[in-house]
């Protein structure tokens, strides 16, 4: 695999893992427009899947500290208090990966041939276009709760099919269901922690080591994407707080419409 090309990937994996605009369509289309392009071995998808986990994780770090102290209350007395504080998130957080654990094995086969037609992929786009538009109208004050969870965690689990962005279609359903902006958007990219996570696991079965070969270009892009996710989050959470979707509604709209038509 050429560098330049792990290049792009990355960082369009980066910007569009968390962006709302589907990193899974973009890359579609992407590859799609690449003269000869071979399609890279599952370690590359490992390594970028792996880069993005962490840049949530430098980007949510206090956050996911108070959850880990809250999982540890469970067991043990001295963290009772961080557990009383934060269980709200630690069993959103649970409730929210069952559904899409079950949900995202299902239609993985069926998301996978997907990946090979770009039209469906224009149609996905604008159907989040759609739903970016309308959040923007919602207006909202209350907390993530166990049944707002589980909706979001099937939500996130249909997100795997490309051009339905993960990020834009889990916090547009928050906002609908009455969450407050700013808890929509964290607990957003919370919950894609594990369902990230699980997904890396997943593509761990299937590396070839041979594929060690390309690890260089691998490198770049695995970097590239982590930098551009930490871009992308900086982006976004302001954002959300403000009611702006609608900047990605309309890119959704054009970039689905030119797919579509011309793809």
């Amino acid at each position: 695999m050429q560098t330049t090309d792990a290049l792009i990937l990355g960082l369009i994996q980066g910007l569009t893992e968390f962006l709302p605009v589907s990193s899974s369509g973009h890359l579609v289309i992407v590859q799609s427009m690449i003269k000869n392009f071979n399609q890279p071995g599952i370690l590359f998808d490992t390594l970028l899947h792996f880069a993005t986990l962490l840049a949530v994780f430098i980007y949510f770090r206090k956050r996911i500290k108070k959850i880990i102290r809250a999982f540890f209350g469970l067991f043990m007395r001295k963290y009772r208090v961080d557990y009383f504080e934060n269980k709200r998130f630690l069993w959103g957080i649970i409730i929210a990966t069952i559904p899409t654990g079950i949900i995202g094995l299902s239609l993985e086969k069926y998301a996978e041939k997907l990946f090979s037609t770009t039209v469906y992929v224009g149609y996905a786009l604008i159907l989040t276009s759609i739903i970016l538009y309308l959040s923007d109208k919602a207006k909202g004050s209350q907390p993530v709760d166990g049944n707002k969870s589980f909706i979001l965690g099937i939500v996130q689990g249909l997100a795997v099919i490309p051009g339905i962005s993960r990020s834009g279609s889990t916090i547009a359903a928050a906002l609908f269901m009455g969450v407050k902006r700013e808890e929509a958007a964290e607990f957003s990219f919370l919950i894609s922690i594990p369902a990230i996570l699980g997904a890396t696991v997943l593509q761990l079965r299937d590396v070839d080591i041979s594929m060690i070969s390309d690890l260089n270009a691998y490198l770049f892009g695995m970097i590239a994407a982590f930098v551009s996710g930490l871009i992308a989050l900086a982006i976004l959470i302001p954002l959300v707080k403000k009611g702006r979707l609608t900047i990605f509604a309309i890119y959704c709209l054009l970039v689905g419409f030119i797919t579509v038509i011309w793809l």
